[in-house]
């Protein structure tokens, strides 16, 4: 099943045949603070929609929609399309420009393909080719296009022409059945009082566990430590990080930040990414060089996001907090301590 989005043309090559797509790039800018607690749509200088939302702890504005004919493993968000966003946003909301921009999200669409249409106008339809019907090749399925909204019945359509190809006959259940986590709604006043804990940190634990969160709080009766809090921003406990360490195969902290968002806040690592890399290490038994790259990776990995809407004193604080984290001599000693 080839269902590598943008990148899934050059999977369908390797086969010897051909799928063509349309890639659009958007981006989205994120704000540090909620501006609103409602959605709303906007339209921008061509007409065009925009979103502005609230997600999480922070906001978002977006998106843009441009054809793209670049490398897909180096993406970067450029100054027209923030300014495209930022322009549409001041219509309605005149003050936006006063607000910290702490990253800009890049990502690219696996459109189906079309001739002599606008970007905007392409269809956000899926389409499942069978390969075997229609290129004689065997064993090989490829889905394109759709969209995040969709994401469950992609799924549905792709498993069940799986299942058929491999004689499983068992009813589908993904419509009954909940997502991790979906069972119940946790009790947070309730887990709050019983494991000592302030009640905000409970829910974010909630939201992102929903009924795996007593599993998670359970980790701060083996180790009070536990109970610390190592991403103000979300905020994420120590326990969480174990957790996803143990049960969810985080190995780097980039994979801390998935399932957890540590270091999506408004610092975006500054003052977390340290204490995580540190438990990576302790849990994963891993030497004090390994501990730095990781902690490298991460804060490269968030440079990339921030580098585009940085200026003035936003610029110089990004700068003195990457060299920060880049002294090998610094890191030696926080990490040997």
């Amino acid at each position: 099943m080839n269902a590598a989005g943008p990148w899934l043309p050059g999977i369908t090559r390797l086969a010897g045949t051909e799928v063509k797509i349309r890639p659009g790039k958007g981006i989205h800018l994120i704000l540090d603070r909620r501006i609103s607690n409602v959605g709303i749509v906007i339209k921008a200088i061509d007409g065009r929609q925009v979103f502005m939302m609230p997600h999480d702890n922070t906001f978002i504005i977006g998106t843009t929609d441009d054809d793209y004919y670049g490398n897909l493993d180096n993406l970067w968000a450029t100054n027209d399309e923030i300014e495209y966003l930022l322009q549409a946003a001041e219509q309605y909301f005149p003050r936006i420009r006063e607000y910290r921009i702490i990253r800009v999200m890049v990502g690219i669409r696996p459109t189906l393909y079309a001739w002599g249409k606008n970007e905007d106008k392409l269809y956000r339809e899926h389409k499942i080719f069978d390969h075997e019907i229609e290129d004689g090749i065997k064993g090989f399925l490829t889905i394109a296009g759709g969209k995040l909204a969709s994401y469950r019945l992609m799924s549905e359509e792709a498993t069940d022409i799986i299942c058929k190809k491999l004689g499983c006959k068992t009813p589908c259940k993904t419509h009954t059945e909940p997502l991790p986590g979906g069972k119940f709604i946790p009790d947070v006043e309730k887990l709050s009082q019983q494991y000592k804990l302030d009640p905000y940190v409970v829910s974010r634990i909630a939201y992102r566990h929903g009924a795996r969160t007593e599993d998670v709080l359970k980790l701060t009766e083996e180790n009070i430590s536990n109970s610390n809090i190592i991403c103000e921003c979300e905020p994420v406990i120590e326990a969480e990080i174990r957790y996803a360490i143990r049960n969810e195969w985080a190995k780097t902290i980039t994979d801390i930040r998935r399932r957890t968002r540590l270091g999506t806040g408004s610092c975006q690592g500054r003052r977390c990414a340290m204490r995580a890399a540190y438990i990576l290490g302790e849990e994963l038994e891993l030497d004090v060089d390994e501990i730095k790259n990781l902690i490298r990776d991460f804060i490269k990995e968030r440079w990339k996001g921030k580098a585009p809407i940085l200026k003035d004193k936003q610029l110089a604080e990004e700068e003195i907090n990457l060299a920060s984290h880049m002294l090998t001599d610094s890191l030696n000693v926080i990490i040997e301590k």
